[in-house]
């Protein structure tokens, strides 16, 4: 029999795919399921990029690449960042990777080493520990509370004990699961805080261009040389251009970090699909106005949501999301009571009126659920009419 290895033993998939996945089988039985679990946009691709595409399919852009990426996309990459993000950046500091979750995974293969340990402010994304974990390494939760609005208070971790193996801190703005943007008085208080304990930090900004309120993003390697040089900055065309499927993404460090980060890509996945970096030129070239009318729909959406939230107030609390496309919900006033747990929620909400959200206790946080707002306003009537009827049943 085959022996599994110790790193993969307790190795668990994703609660959003199995509740996406459990929701895809209630709909081939025939249910009207309505899922606001995946966070992903609903709309499909710019028709541009697409075409890009086959456009060089057609040219035979169809061979193996540099293991960092084709060089005139890290130019593209490190042109727009630079104008864009507020830090100089040179293409050698640049590397193509397979989405911003696969530059997650090699950056913290390339950092952590067995025993150490990263520092998380959570609620968090629901991969960032299982990644940490198969690097060796454990997590310190940095606990973010919702009377604070789920921003970093560093004044609320002075009594924690930093222990001597804890080597960096994933930072994430705009933030799954709670969109919340930092701003940048937050960051410089964040960032100052972790630099004085000599820890790295990786920047998740995948969300970076998916804001409301006229708020603007802050880059963390824009605060300044040292922020620079201690931050590895994970970006991607996933989530701003609707290309979740195509796994493209970006991250950018020190030259000589990135050169190993381009190492072990060429020893894993090679590098990304050829004619899809051919179409990313495409996309970091794409007319502003489409990927502002998309985030305009999303803010329809918010608000849309947030009014009927207002409504549930005897049952719920939530967090006024300012980016990306999730709405953070605390639901104690309703589990407690009820003795029930927010992942029995989600699991009763599914099987008995076909809407599917995620529970918080994935992301760190219990009595809680997730929703994305990444569906039509047909839909969203949908599922909170039917969300509003279970708990008003009891």
């Amino acid at each position: 029999m085959l022996k599994i290895a110790n790193r993969v033993s307790s190795l668990k998939s994703s609660s959003i795919m199995e509740i996406s996945a459990k929701a895809a089988q209630l709909k081939v039985q025939g249910h009207e399921v309505i899922s606001l679990a995946a966070g992903e946009p609903d709309f499909n691709t710019p028709e541009a990029i697409q075409a890009a595409a086959t456009v060089a399919m057609k040219e035979g852009i169809t061979k193996y690449s540099p293991a960092p990426g084709f060089q005139v996309l890290r130019e593209a990459v490190a042109k727009m960042v630079t104008h864009e993000n507020g830090f100089p950046v040179e293409p050698e500091e640049v590397l193509i990777t397979s989405g911003a979750k696969h530059g997650l995974y090699l950056a913290l293969q390339c950092l952590v080493d067995p025993g150490e340990a990263v520092l998380i402010p959570t609620p968090a994304w629901v991969s960032y520990r299982p990644m940490i974990e198969l690097a060796g390494a454990s997590v310190i939760p940095l606990p973010l509370y919702e009377e604070d609005g789920y921003r970093p208070n560093v004044d609320r971790w002075k009594g924690m004990a930093i222990p001597p193996n804890a080597k960096g801190m994933i930072i994430n703005s705009p933030n799954n699961p709670t969109g919340v943007v930092y701003s940048r008085e937050e960051l410089v208080k964040l960032t100052g805080w972790a630099l004085q304990r000599n820890l790295w930090i990786i920047s998740d900004e995948i969300y970076e261009k998916i804001l409301y309120d006229n708020l603007t993003h802050t880059s963390v390697a824009a605060l300044g040389p040292e922020a620079k040089k201690s931050t590895i900055t994970i970006s991607g065309f996933s989530k701003s251009y609707a290309m979740t499927g195509w796994r493209l993404g970006w991250s950018i460090a020190e030259k000589s970090f990135v050169s190993k980060m381009a190492a072990l890509q060429s020893q894993s996945n090679s590098h990304v699909t050829s004619f899809v970096q051919w179409a990313a030129l495409t996309a970091c070239n794409l007319d502003p106005t489409i990927g502002a009318a998309m985030v305009s729909e999303f803010d329809n959406r918010r608000k849309y949501c947030m009014e009927r939230l207002d409504k549930l107030s005897n049952y719920l609390t939530y967090t006024r999301p300012t980016g990306a496309f999730y709405i953070f919900i605390n639901l104690s006033k309703w589990l407690v009571p009820h003795k029930m747990s927010d992942l029995d929620f989600c699991k009763e909400l599914l099987d008995r009126e076909y809407v599917g959200v995620v529970p918080g206790s994935s992301f760190g946080k219990e009595n809680s659920i997730r929703i994305s707002y990444a569906t039509s306003i047909d839909n969203l009537k949908k599922a909170f009419d039917r969300i509003e009827a279970y708990l008003k049943r009891g």
